[in-house]
């Protein structure tokens, strides 16, 4: 393992199936020496990265809570946005989740969310986690804010279609950026509907979305007219809000 991977491949082990773990087990699980190990773990330790636990294992360090806090109270996309996401909840008149995601790499992340009480409905979208590139309005319309040639080779690593089922691809993400939204039903979720608007900050460089997400036996022409108006007129208002804080960094420095 070599530089920054050595510590990332070992923190990309714990998850919620298996939260705790044994240097034996890290050895086995990155086919890496023991001894190698101990002397990362015992530096991740130092640095808060991981804990140990009473049984000999490692468990996630509290460090990342204390990054989260400063993310929260740093990002320009989450000081911009999160805020309004309740208030988009109000203006949907049916159970409703309300998204805020960026793209990651190679997928797409939810950085806030917001849930109306009466939204009983599960969806695979939650905060922090990894999601395709390709698949959900969620995705798509962070994916169209980016240059034709970004998207293209985005499109190509992500999926096994041809080139010429890329340019296809592409067309979509063109009509995302005309019209300013995407919608579409069940490509994450079966039997939910996500509508999404494109947000982008080119001076920030964040390509994101606003999404909103309801069931798809609640969808009818009159609320998909009112998700269209609230999320066009709340997307504006984010990337005013992008603009404001890329100007106010400016003049600081």
């Amino acid at each position: 393992m070599m530089g920054i991977s050595r510590y990332t491949r070992i923190l990309a082990l714990f998850d919620q199936a298996r939260p705790a773990w044994s240097v034996a087990e890290i050895s086995e699980a990155l086919d890496t020496s023991a001894s190698t190990l101990y002397r990362l773990i015992r530096e991740m330790v130092t640095a808060n990265l991981l804990e140990s636990t009473v049984d000999s294992r490692y468990r996630l360090g509290s460090l990342f809570v204390e990054y989260y806090r400063r993310l929260q109270l740093t990002d320009p996309l989450i000081l911009s946005g999160s805020k309004f996401l309740r208030p988009l909840l109000s203006q949907i008149p049916c159970p409703s989740v309300t998204i805020l995601a960026r793209l990651y790499g190679k997928t797409v992340m939810c950085v806030a969310e917001e849930r109306s009480t009466s939204a009983t409905f599960a969806t695979s979208y939650e905060l922090g986690l990894p999601m395709p590139l390709l698949r959900g309005a969620t995705s798509r319309a962070a994916l169209s804010t980016l240059p034709k040639r970004q998207i293209i080779s985005l499109i190509n690593q992500s999926s096994t279609d041809t080139e010429n089922n890329a340019e296809e691809f592409y067309a979509e993400f063109t009509s995302i950026r005309k019209i300013g939204i995407s919608e579409t039903h069940g490509q994450v979720d079966a039997g939910l509907v996500g509508v999404a608007a494109p947000l982008r900050s080119t001076e920030l460089g964040i390509n994101a979305s606003l999404s909103v997400i309801i069931e798809e036996c609640k969808l009818t022409d009159e609320i998909r007219s009112q998700i269209y108006d609230a999320l066009s007129s709340t997307a504006r208002i984010i990337e005013g809000f992008m603009t404001e804080l890329a100007t106010s960094g400016r003049d600081r420095v």
